[in-house]
């Protein structure tokens, strides 16, 4: 009885160790793919807002502001749009570039949070929105450490393991001792 219980102890073990085993490939049948796993690319620091029917997303790049803006609904670029932007107090007019892209001339802006206020004609519609732009490198260089520095919470997946691999031979080592007193 005890050698059963063992035995079973042992396979049980072994296929906890190579089922969360990290780097190990899932074993999957033929036709099972999930393709390339998703990866995000950071371009430039980004903003978006909805302004209306209107969808507007605010690059910076470089030293320009690039607007690209369109129809909520579906996504066509609206052109003929009278736009600007200011930033630090400094007005800048934006141009149409391409239609639904708007492009602003030298514009320095900080690191960290700067508010652009943006003033827009589209169509027979006129306002202004205020869109927070997020800049690396803000209070001289603080707030990327910062944010290095904080803990993410998470804990490594070998350490997972290593956890759930220690649970599972305890509660089995106590079984197995129960099944000797008896």
């Amino acid at each position: 009885m005890v050698k059963g219980c063992i035995s079973r102890w042992m396979s049980a073990s072994v296929l906890l160790v190579l089922a969360a085993a990290p780097g190990v490939p899932a074993i999957a049948g033929d036709g099972h793919d999930h393709g390339a796993a998703q990866r995000s690319i950071t371009m430039a620091p980004r903003t978006e807002a909805r302004l209306g029917n209107q969808e507007v997303i605010v690059t910076y790049a470089g030293s320009k502001l690039v607007l690209f803006l369109q129809r909520y609904v579906d996504g066509t670029p609206t052109s003929g749009a009278e736009l600007s932007v200011t930033a630090d107090f400094m007005p800048s007019d934006l141009t149409e570039i391409a239609p639904g892209i708007y492009g602003s001339g030298e514009l320095m802006l900080a690191g960290g949070r700067n508010d652009l206020e943006i003033a827009y004609t589209i169509g027979e519609e006129s306002g202004t929105a205020t869109l927070p732009l997020l800049l690396p490198g803000g209070a001289g260089g603080t707030a990327p450490a910062a944010a290095a520095a904080a803990p993410s919470g998470a804990l490594p997946g070998f350490l997972l393991v290593l956890i759930a691999a220690g649970l599972f031979l305890g509660v089995n080592a106590l079984l197995i001792r129960r099944v000797r007193v008896a």
